[in-house]
């Protein structure tokens, strides 16, 4: 057999480890973006809840929201909802928060309802500072 024939019968071979360093880098840079989103987003700058609350009457609830920063000087907002029975929201607010000394605060409020409310909550908070 000679080696013409044989060679005729297989493709060439392209540059195998070229391909796979670039592979290699591709998925390192994806990995690092990834894991860095995750660390971003596993410690927001801010974050409320609202533990306490109670239905005064169809139009007006009461909560107390408790408000969590990274960094107490800046100030935040957060919008507070209170819903139906049906999810169906029925008031909502935007609580500000000033800057403060301690990183967690708890601030007394009030809603107004168009319609008796069952539960209320945090939409979303967010700094402005």
């Amino acid at each position: 057999m000679s080696a013409a024939p044989a060679a005729s019968r297989y493709p060439r071979r392209t540059r195998r480890p070229l391909l796979i360093a670039v592979v290699a880098v591709v998925a390192a840079i994806g990995l690092g973006w990834l894991l860095w989103a995750a660390y971003e987003h596993a410690r927001p700058a801010v974050g409320g809840d609202v533990h306490i609350f109670a239905i005064e009457s169809d139009q007006k609830v009461t909560f107390t929201l408790t408000v969590q920063r990274r960094d107490p000087s800046v100030p935040a907002n957060c919008r507070v909802i209170a819903q139906a029975r049906n999810f169906e929201t029925v008031g909502e607010k935007t609580i500000k928060i000033p800057g403060a000394e301690a990183s967690v605060v708890d601030l007394p409020g009030q809603l107004r309802t168009i319609r008796r409310a069952t539960s209320v909550s945090v939409s979303q908070c967010w700094t402005t500072g």
